[in-house]
Formats: C-alpha cells, structure tokens, sequence
C-alpha cells in the first residue's frame, strides 16, 4: 500500500484481520506514527517504536512490535 493514501479504515480492518484490539485515541496515534515515521520502518530502524511506547497500551504496542518484526522479516 502506498502510505500517502493510508487511511485510518485500512488501520481498523488490518487490526480486524489479526484480532488486535484497541482505543480511538490509540488508532489515532498508530495512524500519525505510521504516516510520519513510514521511512524508518522501511529502512528497518525498529528504535522508531520507541515513540510509541507511552502513548499506547503495552499489550498494543508488545503486539504491533511483534507484527513489525514478523512483516519485516517476511518482506523487507
């Protein structure tokens, strides 16, 4: 998916698909991360997720950690 046209529908379904559960606020916050910091994710700099750690819950944030360095693994 090209990031530009990132919607946050698109954040709701992949969170559907792998049962992962979160708040509007934290939908939010994963969506501004991902739009702003897509660059690094890209280029493997997985300290990027640094950011995130207090804006989301642990268990969210253990999870999309996890789902990263799965897809990047995989893909990158």
């Amino acid at each position: 998916m090209y990031i530009p046209k990132l919607r946050i529908q698109d954040l709701e379904e992949f969170a559907y698909k792998n049962n992962i559960s979160y708040t509007n606020d934290e939908l939010v916050e994963v969506y501004q991360f991902i739009r702003f910091n897509y660059n690094d994710l890209l280029n493997e700099n997985v300290k990027v997720f640094e950011e995130l750690k207090n804006k989301i819950s642990p268990t969210l944030y253990k999870r999309l950690l996890d789902l990263y360095i799965e897809y990047k693994n995989k893909y990158l």
